[in-house]
């Protein structure tokens, strides 16, 4: 999906003037098994898709919420907003005080994890988006620097 297309749809539906934004993968997704098989490869694929299946729930926090499939997090002067995407078609499914929100990142080489967590009256909730980073990420890199500026300009 070029970059582009993602950003008008994302200035579009949010309600301020977005100063970063990236798309991810939610983390249901990425250990989901998107490969087909039948046959004899269908003893490896239910093999498979139980490896994925423990992944997703050794990595999965308690205060999770589930996410769309392809998540997009913008950010404005003051929140931060989380849509569905890649293109994103309505407004944001969440809407997140920047003041409010503690940001945890981890990963390796090839995948990162952002983990948005907001504690309020209500207990905590966590918003997961995971990143493809194998060949760098400018986008990811650019929101990190963002979230680390705390929205100070």
């Amino acid at each position: 999906m070029p970059a582009r297309n993602i950003e008008e749809s994302v200035v579009k539906f949010a309600p301020e003037a977005v100063l970063s934004w990236c798309s991810g993968l939610s983390q249901e997704a990425r250990y989901s098994s998107s490969a087909g098989g039948g046959g004899s490869a269908a003893a490896g694929k239910a093999i498979g898709n139980a490896v994925l299946r423990r992944n997703l729930k050794r990595a999965w926090l308690a205060t999770a919420v589930r996410m769309p499939r392809y998540p997009v997090v913008a950010a404005s002067a003051s929140k931060l907003f989380l849509f569905e995407g890649p293109v994103v078609k309505a407004a944001p499914f969440a809407i997140l005080r920047r003041d409010h929100v503690e940001v945890a990142k981890r990963g390796g080489p090839m995948w990162r994890r952002l983990d948005l967590i907001v504690r309020d009256e209500d207990g905590a909730r966590s918003y997961t988006i995971m990143f493809f980073s194998l060949f760098g990420n400018k986008r990811l890199r650019s929101m990190l620097a963002e979230l680390a500026n705390g929205g100070t300009g």
